[in-house]
């Protein structure tokens, strides 16, 4: 008899579809409605970056409130909640006619809907359906949001080229409600709520999985304030700020610099379009790995190859260094997507997961309301993103060193 689809595969899906969207939309295609909303306005880099940072520090003050909402109530419901507010305010997006709502639609309304709507919510929810083949469960989640560049970072370019950057915000929101809304009702909160175990094992597996758990180190549930208290916490935070840095800048900035250096704007949303593709990769491989490997060192790997892939990006001139940009910072960024949630189960369990990824969020913030906006600064100084691309390249090496300083699993400790 052929055995049923474990239903937490499902649930994957369904969170996979809605990251899709909400990051292909809201993340990756930003850059795409860059230079024709500075044409429209006469925006400064700087202004217009400052919706991005906007969106960082939105993030960072509502991703405590969405975790501790999921631990509550739920991350079905704060999903759907998400995919309300997220159509809205793209929705309202073709009504803007000045910077001030440019920033309160986009930087803060959509915003809000977005950690509503996305990884918080997807991830929590996915850790406690899976334990044995959580990091693969993750990386299949993870693979949504890089075909999502693919998808609609050229799809919004062709909107915006023939109908205007208007009815393409218009377009995205209506299919937002379309989508996500009824995707919701599939999630379910925890295995037993269906009369199933992680992973859909039987009992004697679950208990095999369990033991092999606490061998390894980890099956311990921290408290938000013990998580807060470790030194783990805050070195996996430093880390994801170093990296943070870099590919807010990216997606922000990689459109407009590639476009200053004689590529063309459709050949620019593409080339975005590849970079989330290949991330794919990144979040497949390092997500398959990371349920055999020390986390620790994958993140090293993928650190460094981020670093490499900025310094690439700076001096590229020429189509084939931009692929070879693509190459590096697409599996370097890619890997980190599954693993970081992944490490943070580990490491703190799943009782207050959706609190431990919320206030770790702050740190992310930080990184994405400095970096995009600092570099649309040092351009407006400079004329040149030369500057601002070296410091950024700088900061996954130090990510790749700042891991080294976490301690295996089974020694972290309240206090330590």
């Amino acid at each position: 008899m052929r055995k049923k689809v474990f239903y937490g595969w499902w649930i994957v899906l369904a969170t996979n579809v809605i990251c899709m969207l909400g990051f292909g939309t809201w993340l990756y295609s930003f850059g795409v409605f860059f230079k024709p909303m500075i044409a429209e306005f006469g925006w400064s880099r700087a202004m217009t970056s400052g919706a991005a940072s906007l969106r960082s520090i939105e993030g960072g003050v509502a991703g405590p409130i969405v975790g501790w909402l999921v631990d509550k109530y739920g991350g079905r419901w704060v999903i759907f909640a998400g995919g309300v507010i997220s159509g809205l305010g793209f929705a309202l997006m073709p009504f803007v006619n000045s910077l001030l709502a440019f920033y309160l639609i986009y930087g803060v309304l959509l915003s809000i809907g977005m950690s509503f709507m996305l990884y918080i919510p997807s991830y929590t929810v996915i850790a406690k359906w899976f334990q044995r083949k959580l990091s693969r469960a993750l990386s299949v989640l993870a693979v949504g949001a890089g075909l999502g560049g693919l998808i609609f970072t050229p799809i919004s370019a062709v909107l915006i080229k023939h109908m205007g950057w208007r009815f393409a915000f218009l377009a995205i929101g209506i299919v937002i409600w379309l989508v996500v809304l009824p995707l919701s009702m599939v999630i379910r909160e925890k295995p037993s709520d269906l009369g199933l175990r992680p992973d859909g094992d039987s009992e004697e597996e679950q208990a095999e999985a369990e033991a092999g758990s606490k061998e390894a180190g980890g099956g311990v549930d921290f408290t938000l304030k013990q998580a807060m208290l470790s030194s783990t916490f805050w070195l996996l935070a430093l880390a994801m700020f170093c990296q943070s840095m870099a590919h807010s800048v990216v997606f922000v900035h990689a459109v407009p610099y590639l476009t200053d250096i004689g590529i063309s704007a459709a050949q620019a949303a593409v080339s975005v379009g590849l970079l989330t593709m290949v991330s794919v990769v990144g979040r497949l491989l390092f997500g398959y790995l990371g349920d055999f490997m020390d986390k620790r060192r994958l993140f090293m790997v993928s650190y460094t190859m981020i670093g490499l892939g900025m310094l690439v990006l700076r001096s590229a001139n020429t189509m084939p260094l931009v692929y070879l940009f693509i190459a590096l910072f697409g599996v370097g960024y890619g890997a980190n997507v599954p693993l970081m949630p992944a490490i943070r189960a580990q490491y703190f369990g799943r009782a207050s997961l959706g609190k431990i990824q919320g206030f770790m969020t702050p740190v992310t913030m930080v990184a994405g309301a400095t970096g995009p906006i600092t570099a649309g600064h040092l351009f407006d100084r400079l004329g040149s993103y030369s500057l601002s691309f070296l410091i950024i390249s700088i900061l996954p090496f130090l990510a790749a060193v700042v891991v080294c300083l976490i301690p295996p699993p089974g020694r972290v400790r309240e206090n330590e």
